[in-house]
């Protein structure tokens, strides 16, 4: 049967045009196949950049969740902790229950607030991206207006 099958293919007729012998066309010629390549390659150069930028401010999500959690600590740790006014103090640093341990892409510092007036004065928070991940150069920043108020929308820069 295979055999039969190899002679059929061996058979194609040779058709004559203007006296010049030719087979019919099989395949894609080498232009055809460039425009596919260039059309991929363009495709491509416009996609990727795209698909950073998007894996980056998903990446966002991780210094905007650790920020809410330090807020939540920081304002427990304001309750719990008073001047001699009985007023609420922010945190002072990192001690206590309030923990700014770094997380994959992120590092985490205060950078106003410190030891201050929980009801007057505001605490800020900065995420900022660790060099040698793609993050690097991102920073998020929070401010918390006081102990009583809800923490502003994250300010994003290097993106």
């Amino acid at each position: 049967m295979a055999l039969i099958v190899v002679r059929a293919l061996r058979a194609v007729p040779v058709r004559r045009r203007g006296g010049a012998q030719y087979r019919p066309r099989r395949g894609f010629t080498m232009i055809e196949l460039m425009v596919v390549v260039v059309v991929i390659a363009i495709l491509a150069a416009v996609a990727i950049p795209i698909y950073g930028k998007y894996v980056k401010s998903s990446r966002v999500t991780e210094a905007t969740a650790r920020i809410g959690e330090i807020v939540t600590a920081a304002k427990s740790w304001a309750m719990e902790h008073q001047n001699q006014n009985g007023e609420p103090l922010w945190p002072s640093g990192s001690g206590g229950i309030v923990s700014l341990s770094a997380t994959g892409n992120f590092s985490y510092a205060f950078s106003t607030g410190l030891g201050m007036n929980a009801r007057t004065n505001p605490l800020t928070i900065v995420a900022t991206g660790k060099g040698g991940t793609p993050m690097a150069g991102v920073q998020v920043l929070v401010v918390v207006p006081n102990i009583v108020s809800s923490a502003l929308p994250p300010q994003i820069s290097g993106l």
